[in-house]
């Protein structure tokens, strides 16, 4: 490998890649670019025809997009959301139309040429490439979801430029292969170019899949299979492996229990399980017993998936205890979760975002007041005592570990059923309010709705933190970082917030009679008319 002009370190594959100047030939690494990154930011984005510093007449640096195809657009898609935006993925896979199909979309202009049209069916080319390279390149969660629509890589660890090579010398080799007529199959020869193109076997090592759900396997058991069914003891002692096999496997989400669901209607109760033993009824006597310990065990597995997190009558709370358990997170992190000042990459803009937006030391809302009094109160025995500091409120940009949080809240103050994971594809359109760990306000706006409009989706102010200008200065924060596009919202017609509205120009477009109906349940007194706003900018 050659060696970076700047810093005279090598370029490796994977690890410390970069681009090479088309006139001087010198390599430089991505990292030692004097603007900082590649155009667009994209991890592992290294398609482009570079001119060097010194190079270029106009003495900055020059970047031409290469014309990619759709496999390595959707490689250099996944390769980012993986390294970049891993809290929108859903153990490890993302949904090809709400993810990958969508961040394309974001990001045309930066991914094709300009010469390259946006045609009306681009979406389908999207789930065909994922289909066609399922074999090489892709993994479907088909398997761990039942379901078509979500994808990853197969080798998290390669970079889309070691996946293209590999891709033309497969190419390259099947064309010498039919010149000289003979018949090796294409995973065969796939296979061998891997090993010999792979130096470090650590990228070689596919993705680990969450641990199926043993139901899948068990409702396809037949009267035919039963008859020929291994002794009990041998069941037992292959499960028994089974099972201390899967005890050393950690999932990357956390477990959930049934009782962290609240009903709010016996209707919920027709999430049953439908498997039947019928052919049980037809098999020998010997692991008979056996199997229906298993469909008791599989029985509760499958009600826990069945509940729905969208459904009406089910609340969800999302604040679990239990989400710092998540793989990959070190103890540093959970521990000081909340405090983190790294820079953060938006997958939105690609640009990079400063940790935090404001700093506020002299409000003092009314719920620090009562802890003080209570304070007060219980230490005024107490000689000499001091309050403790108090601390300030923190205005950041959202972050993954505020989601189950913030999501709670939604549902809490809401409605059930909200999730704003997607809020994490673009960070600078947010804004969260932190007292010292503690989520009290937030704000997101929705940008780019048409092409002259953004939508105010959510605001909100725990009660005890509000009327301090927290939801104030949000609302000032995510018009400022809008101009040049009209915000529209929904509010109640008897919400005092229209208050807050109007006073930043928003004016009252028209009325919309039972807006909030598929949202409110019948004993909410809030109004279910909304008016609709528009800020013109």
């Amino acid at each position: 490998m050659e060696n970076c002009k700047y810093c005279n370190s090598k370029l490796e594959d994977c690890i410390e890649e970069g681009l090479k100047c088309n006139l001087c030939l010198n390599n430089v690494h991505i990292k030692c670019l004097k603007r900082g990154a590649v155009p667009g930011g994209f991890n592992g984005d290294v398609f482009y025809t570079y001119t060097c510093q010194e190079c270029s007449e106009s003495k900055s640096e020059v970047f031409v997009r290469d014309k990619l195809s759709w496999l390595q657009v959707i490689v250099l898609v996944l390769y980012h959301l993986n390294t970049k935006s891993s809290g929108l993925a859903r153990k490890g896979f993302f949904h090809w139309r709400f993810h990958i199909a969508t961040f394309i979309n974001k990001n045309w202009d930066i991914l094709f040429t300009k010469y390259v049209k946006k045609k009306k069916s681009w979406t389908g080319t999207v789930a065909g490439t994922l289909s066609h390279f399922s074999t090489y390149f892709f993994l479907s969660g088909t398997s761990v979801f039942k379901e078509q629509a979500w994808w990853t890589l197969k080798y998290p660890k390669m970079s889309p430029y070691l996946i293209t090579k590999i891709y033309n010398s497969l190419m390259t080799e099947k064309s010498k292969l039919k010149a000289d007529k003979q018949i090796i199959s294409d995973i065969e020869i796939f296979n061998k170019i891997l090993k010999n193109s792979v130096i470090n076997l650590e990228m070689l090592k596919p993705v680990l899949l969450p641990e199926a759900d043993v139901s899948a396997n068990s409702t396809e058991i037949s009267c035919d299979v039963i008859n020929i069914l291994p002794s009990t003891s041998q069941i037992r002692k292959n499960s028994e492996e089974k099972e201390k096999d899967c005890n050393k496997r950690k999932s990357l989400l956390p477990s959930f229990d049934n009782k962290k669901f609240l009903k709010l209607s016996k209707s919920s109760e027709s999430l049953a399980d439908e498997f039947t033993v019928k052919c049980l009824t037809q098999s020998n006597t010997r692991g008979e017993k056996y199997l229906e310990n298993i469909l008791k065990h599989n029985r509760c597995q499958e009600k826990k998936e069945k509940i729905r997190l969208l459904d009406p009558y089910c609340h969800f709370n999302t604040s679990l205890s239990n989400i710092s358990r998540m793989k990959g997170v070190s103890m540093k992190q959970k521990l000081l979760v909340g405090l983190r000042e790294q820079f953060i990459l938006s997958p939105y803009t690609g640009s990079q975002l400063e940790p935090y937006i404001w700093r506020d030391e002299e409000s003092f809302p009314l719920w620090l007041k009562l802890m003080v009094e209570i304070q007060l109160t219980v230490n005024e025995k107490t000689p000499n005592y001091e309050l403790p500091p108090r601390g300030p409120l923190v205005f950041v940009r959202v972050k993954p570990e505020h989601i189950p949080c913030i999501n709670s809240l939604c549902n809490q103050f809401f409605w059930p059923g909200i999730d704003l994971t997607e809020s994490l594809q673009y960070p600078d359109f947010s804004c969260v309010v932190l007292y010292k760990k503690l989520i009290v306000a937030f704000a997101f706006l929705v940008p780019n709705v048409s092409h002259t409009e953004s939508y105010l989706s959510f605001i909100f102010t725990r009660p005890g933190w509000r009327n301090i200008g927290i939801a104030k200065f949000m609302l000032y924060h995510l018009i400022q970082i809008n101009l040049g596009k009209d915000i529209i919202l929904h509010v109640s017609t008897n919400n005092p917030a229209l208050m807050l509205y109007q006073m930043f120009g928003f004016k009252i477009e028209k009325v919309v009679l039972g807006f909030y109906d598929k949202y409110y349940r019948d004993d909410v007194k809030e109004c279910k008319n909304a008016f609709v706003c528009r800020l013109e900018r």
